[in-house]
């Protein structure tokens, strides 16, 4: 039986120096009518680039140099067709659509929302009328939960929220009713209860229109959870491929194996080590003949680099991989790797001694309007925040965008005073201290930032950037410490100092957090907040930065603030965990404590959404979904502020706000019903 789409031996080439070199190499796949297909890997690895080549999109200097692209009801290869063809035009967007990552930057903000949708439902079907066209536009709004479809057709992208405007790019993906929909890491930038809403939507769709969909992602826990095949790409290559379950069960490449090793689960005990994957993916330019995994395997052997045929081969039934070790070679490896002496969980000084303690801090903003700025309102963005940190302790600060996790991390940090409450630092309250009284806190109290390139300066080399705090704070007695001390900062986050030298562009991701890393360190801070020092970077240099920092507060016995949308992430490296919603503490709690009894229903709503990367436990277990958008902090509804989101909400929820209560075992919780 042909599949609706089969790619076969894939070519994908790209010019630089004036020499040509693979980025996509043999790559061969099938989808079929409303199956849900992920492909999964490091970035890099090729996932965007195969679709794109599939779509004839890859700009100069690359090109599509062979294979075939098999779509059903079009005749012959689509890569025959010239890329500006009426052809390849009514399949781009008519039969295959595509929902990018940023949908901010893939909206017009120029134009409306309900235009642009209609713009796409036009131009692959010329014959409708106006009226029809709006009707139709209107139904895609409204197949993609936009409430008021007909009054927020004329509404311009910036008047809607993050997640509503990735609906709005799914319906316009949806509109001309496609057979296939490429999600490519669709939902990396939304919070996790916006991200399990639009996926469980986008699910709902495919079935019932019987629309396939493939997932791009690095997150192995939403393929576990959705994907019902799954192909492991890596250096341009499929490695491994089969169903969900085998791939997670019954793994056959080293590669894959990896993977699942450096992620954190929320199922995992609170003391399981990380296993990051040494090293950083090939360049294509740069990838050997061989294996290119290779060189970061654990598995690998000296057959691996004379055995230069690396195409996929079936191991089992519907299972391929192209790791030229049989299964009984890798499970004997395997049993040796299991009896080496991985890194232990460092072990940390517990202390009573206070770090921090806030107590009632609220800081609004004020709104502003018109020609003399009248002041109209106030944005409260955080509104009596109390809990505490002991030294050496981490604290997870989790909840959605727009809660006032940034807003509290600034207001500890005195980026912003606090209108209201106390902010008391090793036993100094510092809420209220003007700038030269504040002098003495400054290099007591550090921040990683979120983005580790934006956050460095591209004209300075990274030594300057590490040892600029040490001149700053007057830390060093002389140029000849003042270097001594730049390169123990380097060695403690696992750099070599002969690298200070070069310019953040110079450097990966991962090092480049790491430089942010010895920034925060060369003050010789007490706290250090995180700001979700991770978000941006792939799984494997995720578990490296976990594990470097566990290390450095181990050693150094610093507190932590982290915070981060992933509750797998701060389960693992936190103790206490404080959960925000729109400006106010929901819940606090050990972290053990926190997940397995989670006693707010925002609580149990964030830790539902966050999938496990297994999905035989995914199959079984009970999701509790959140209807509806994060509201306004301009208007925030009046007592508990997710009544109008909670399915246990009661009259007394709609007019009385919760104080922050013991409920025992050290967990406190703002909620009525509690």
């Amino acid at each position: 039986m042909a599949h609706l789409l089969e790619v076969k031996n894939l070519v994908t080439t790209f010019r630089s120096d004036g020499k040509e070199f693979n980025a996509i190499e043999g790559v061969s796949l099938h989808l079929d009518r409303g199956e849900i297909v992920g492909i999964v890997g490091e970035s890099g690895s090729g996932k965007s680039v195969t679709m794109l080549s599939c779509l004839q999109l890859i700009a100069s200097p690359g090109r599509v140099a062979g294979g075939e692209v098999l779509l059903e009801g079009v005749e012959g290869n689509l890569l025959d067709h010239d890329s500006e063809s009426e052809t390849m035009r009514q399949v781009r967007g008519g039969r295959i659509s595509i929902i990018f990552q940023e949908p901010m930057t893939s909206l017009n903000p120029v134009l409306t929302v309900g235009y642009q949708i209609q713009e796409n439902l036009l131009l692959h079907n010329p014959g409708l009328s106006p009226e029809e066209a709006r009707r139709r536009t209107v139904e895609a709004m409204k197949m993609v939960n936009i409430p008021d479809a007909e009054s927020r057709y004329n509404y311009y992208p910036q008047q809607f929220s993050g997640g509503m405007r990735q609906r709005i790019m799914i319906a316009m993906a949806m509109a001309p009713k496609p057979d296939i929909l490429i999600a490519d890491e669709a939902t990396t930038a939304l919070d996790v209860t916006t991200q399990a809403q639009l996926l469980e939507m986008i699910r709902t769709i495919a079935k019932e229109t019987n629309t396939a969909v493939i997932m791009i992602t690095h997150n192995l826990g939403l393929v576990a959870r959705y994907a019902e095949r799954i192909y492991v790409m890596y250096g341009g290559h499929i490695v491994e491929t089969s169903g969900c379950k085998e791939i997670f069960h019954d793994t056959q490449h080293p590669y894959t194996r990896a993977l699942l090793r450096a992620i954190p689960r929320l199922d995992d005990p609170k003391d399981r080590i990380l296993i990051p994957i040494d090293g950083l993916p090939p360049v294509p330019s740069q990838r050997p003949e061989y294996c290119p995994f290779y060189p970061r395997c654990e598995y690998h052997c000296e057959r691996c680099t004379s055995h230069t045929d690396y195409s996929l081969k079936e191991v089992k039934p519907g299972h391929y991989s192209a790791c030229c070790l049989t299964g009984q070679e890798l499970a004997d490896k395997e049993a040796e790797l299991r009896g080496r002496s991985y890194k232990e969980a460092p072990e940390r000084a517990s202390s009573e001694e206070l770090c921090l303690d806030v107590a009632d801090v609220r800081k609004y903003f004020p709104v502003y309007k018109g020609l003399f700025r009248k002041k109209v309102g106030e944005v409260k963005a955080i509104e009596d925040i109390c809990f505490t940190l002991r030294q050496g302790e981490t604290l997870g600060v989790v909840g959605e965008s727009g809660c006032g996790k940034t807003t509290l991390a600034r207001c500890i940090m005195r980026m912003y005073e606090p209108d209201e409450g106390k902010i008391v630092f090793r036993g100094t309250d510092v809420a209220h201290l003007k700038d030269r009284e504040l002098k003495p806190f400054r290099p007591k109290v550090s921040m990683i930032f979120q983005d580790p390139f934006s956050s460095l300066d591209p004209r300075q080399n990274a030594g300057s950037i590490v040892g600029e705090s040490l001149l700053i704070h007057k830390l060093v007695k002389d140029s000849g410490e003042y270097e001594q001390r730049v390169d123990e900062l380097f060695r403690k986050v696992g750099m070599d100092p002969a690298l200070k030298d070069r310019v953040a562009h110079e450097f990966s991701g991962g090092q480049r957090q790491r430089i942010g890393i010895a920034r925060a360190l060369s003050s010789n801070p007490s706290l250090i907040i995180c700001d979700e020092p991770i978000s941006a970077l792939d799984v494997s240099i995720q578990a490296q930065i976990i594990n470097l920092l566990e290390d450095i507060q181990a050693e150094l016995g610093i507190s932590y603030i982290f915070i981060a949308h992933d509750l797998a992430v701060v389960k693992h490296i936190s103790d206490r965990i404080l959960v925000m919603y729109l400006g106010r503490v929901m819940e606090i709690a050990p972290c053990d404590e926190l997940y397995e009894k989670p006693l707010h229903p925002y609580t149990q709503a964030l830790l539902s959404a966050i999938p496990v990367a297994d999905p035989l436990i995914e199959e079984n277990r009970e999701v509790v979904t959140v209807q509806g958008e994060v509201p306004s902090i301009l208007k925030r509804p009046s007592g508990c502020p997710f009544h109008n989101r909670c399915p246990k909400c009661t009259d007394r929820c709609k007019t009385e706000t919760p104080a922050l209560h013991d409920a025992g075992n050290g967990h406190l919780v703002a909620c009525h019903l509690c």
